[in-house]
């Protein structure tokens, strides 16, 4: 069941898992030695960092991280930063791949919050019911892949992969930002902080970000642009 996962995930050209955060949580996640946790393994002071959208689990799945495939569930991902009026810079992380063919790893065709988790499914079948010609989703509307869909990503926008409970740190492969101002930002606070440059890569790319964009671009198979971008570059 593994390796199938595996073989179907390379043949498909997927290279990576993303996971969106408020940048405030970087700090958190790159300073530590756990890398990103579920929520129910956070401690209380580490709660405090987090907001109450990154707490809150309408899916029932406390233990898992939500990721999603090749690119952001940008359709919750514009509500979450919506809900936070403090804070309006956020991030997009890249993650290794390898947690789709990894045990205990469960997927869900749309929102896993839709229906409290019910859509919720482990193993080989959970994974391929991702990329299904057509899915039911929410208010009756059912999602389909156009001729020219990206074949690295699902049928449904906002599906879902859950990751029980720990992505480790060296499995993060690089921060995405809409923008090289953010980039620059970023960095600034990550080196007052002393959090040395060879510990992440920033990649920017605005239309993870734009879920009108990035939803047109898949469906088109097209692939959105993503730049490289390092401390004291130039894009």
């Amino acid at each position: 069941m593994i390796d199938s996962i595996k073989r179907e995930a390379e043949r498909r050209s997927i290279t990576r898992l993303c996971h969106f955060t408020p940048s405030r949580n970087l700090v958190h996640i790159l300073t530590g030695e756990t890398g990103i946790l579920a929520t129910k393994h956070l401690q209380k002071n580490e709660r405090s960092v987090f907001t109450q959208t990154d707490l809150e689990r309408l899916d029932r799945h406390e233990g898992y991280i939500c990721c999603s495939i090749q690119y952001p569930n940008a359709w919750y991902f514009d509500k979450a930063k919506s809900k936070d009026i403090l804070f309006k810079d956020w991030v997009v992380l890249f993650i290794n791949p390898k947690y789709l063919w990894m045990s205990g790893t469960r997927f869900c065709p749309r929102n896993a919050a839709s229906g409290y988790g019910r859509g919720i499914v482990e193993g080989e079948q959970g994974f391929k019911a991702i990329f299904a010609d057509a899915i039911p989703g929410a208010y009756g509307i059912t999602r389909k892949r156009s001729p020219n869909h990206l074949v690295c990503c699902p049928t449904d926008d906002q599906a879902e992969v859950l990751i029980p409970d720990q992505i480790g740190i060296s499995d993060i492969l690089a921060i995405a930002v809409p923008s090289e101002t953010q980039a620059k930002n970023e960095a600034v606070r990550l080196d007052i902080l002393g959090i040395s440059e060879d510990k992440y890569k920033f990649v920017v790319a605005p239309d993870l970000f734009n879920k009108y964009n990035l939803s047109n671009l898949i469906r088109s198979g097209k692939r959105p642009d993503e730049r490289p971008w390092k401390v004291g570059e130039e894009l």
